[in-house]
């Protein structure tokens, strides 16, 4: 119990990352279909290439802040969150460039589904999140791995 309170042993970041990648796997087949219902084909693929960017970003901020966070340095943790961003609009920015003028895909759909999923998956990760330095990280009962303390969940 007592590496649970300290977090020492916990990646929260990644569980949290886990979790976001989990709603949005959720959440792809329905998106996906509205793309495809919207404008065919080319927009299912824009959908679809919009939640890929958008989970491997979550999963990359989440694995590189996880491991920053186990070094104990302030220092580190910061920068790895500040190259991690930048990584992150990196791979935005080469995704909308090399997407562009695909015949295969309906660019306005990925443009929107990338902005549209990016905040979405944060808004609803907003309430599985508890922000408090007795048990950071999800609420417990939120992920797959917690378990219920007794009570209601």
């Amino acid at each position: 119990m007592e590496a649970v309170l300290t977090g020492s042993d916990t990646a929260y970041e990644r569980d949290i990352a886990r979790d976001l990648v989990k709603h949005g796997l959720m959440v792809a087949p329905f998106a996906i279909g509205l793309g495809a219902l919207l404008r065919g084909r080319a927009g299912a693929v824009g959908v679809a290439a919009a939640l890929a960017v958008v989970l491997l970003n979550y999963v990359i901020a989440g694995t590189a802040q996880s491991w920053a966070a186990s070094k104990d340095s302030p220092g580190l943790l910061g920068g790895i969150v500040l190259v991690s961003l930048i990584t992150r609009f990196v791979v935005v920015i080469v995704a909308l460039s090399l997407l562009r003028n695909r015949s295969f895909l309906d660019y306005g759909c990925f443009g929107i589904a990338l902005v549209v999923s990016h905040l979405g998956l944060l808004i609803w990760e907003a309430k599985s999140v508890q922000l408090s330095l007795a048990f950071p990280g999800l609420k417990p009962g939120v992920s797959s791995r917690s378990t219920s303390f007794g009570g209601k969940d």
